[in-house]
């Protein structure tokens, strides 16, 4: 096993260009420690784990030779992160043309869509889902894509007016986003944005929940509930009673 781990990590420094000097310097161990590793004669302390594997870009189960399902040939970490993103059509993604990129990346500097998500909770008593933003070459330099679960939402150009900052742009293309989700959040609630909900709930008011969800009542059932009450009151931030509601129903 140790012979092993040393011809990984002898593998994963190469498929980086990393000479052992410059792997060495990085971790802040000396270059004979990294040799003694790839000879296999001995082990790097537990402790750098997490950095050896965040320098050569792999999971520590690729590292360590243990056999977990993989679904890349090279084992990158980055790599594999970016496929299983994309494996599953999210909630709420925003894509930009390339000409958006410098916009976007002064805008998450801020911490603007934390305070749309307060405002939007304070509002509605809806949760904003974690949004993804990416840079997609299909598009205009200055076109936005909004989606939710691959549905195009809106789709149009933001063009620079002459008064307005790179952030002010992002803020412009973050209340877009935050208006549709309040919109269609009939349609953008699933059971672990409901999860979310009712820990939150439990959490402040534990009597509410004790033995209601999920065991009397699934996420799934209290989903489909929550979509009824926003069609017809546009809101959920009544969350004591409705699932007092709930409880009252299932009780009779």
């Amino acid at each position: 096993m140790v012979q092993q781990i040393g011809e990984n990590i002898s593998r994963f420094r190469q498929n980086q260009n990393m000479t052992q000097e410059e792997f060495a310097s990085r971790l802040g161990v000396t270059p004979q420690a990294v040799s003694k590793w790839e000879r296999g004669t001995s082990l790097p302390d537990i402790a750098l784990l997490s950095g050896i594997c965040e320098l050569l870009r792999v999971r520590a189960d690729a590292l360590l030779g243990i056999e977990i399902q993989s679904i890349s040939e090279s084992g990158d970490m980055q790599e594999e992160k970016k496929v299983r993103q994309n494996l599953i059509a999210e909630p709420l993604r925003i894509e930009v043309g390339l000409g958006l990129v410098p916009c976007i990346a002064e805008g998450i500097r801020t911490d603007y869509v934390d305070r749309c998500r307060s405002r939007l909770a304070a509002e509605t008593g809806m949760l904003l889902p974690v949004i993804r933003i990416m840079d997609m070459e299909g598009l205009k330099e200055n076109e936005v894509r909004i989606l939710s679960y691959d549905q195009i939402l809106l789709q149009r150009e933001y063009t620079e007016m002459q008064s307005e900052t790179e952030q002010q742009r992002y803020c412009s293309i973050i209340d877009d986003a935050v208006r549709l989700c309040r919109e269609d959040y009939g349609r953008i609630l699933n059971k672990q944005l409901v999860k979310c909900l009712l820990d939150n709930l439990q959490e402040q008011y534990p009597g509410v929940l004790d033995g209601l969800v999920p065991g009397r009542i699934s996420y799934y059932r209290v989903m489909e509930h929550l979509r009824n009450v926003i069609r017809e009151r546009g809101s959920i931030r009544d969350l004591i009673h409705i699932m007092e509601e709930m409880e009252a129903d299932v009780s009779v």
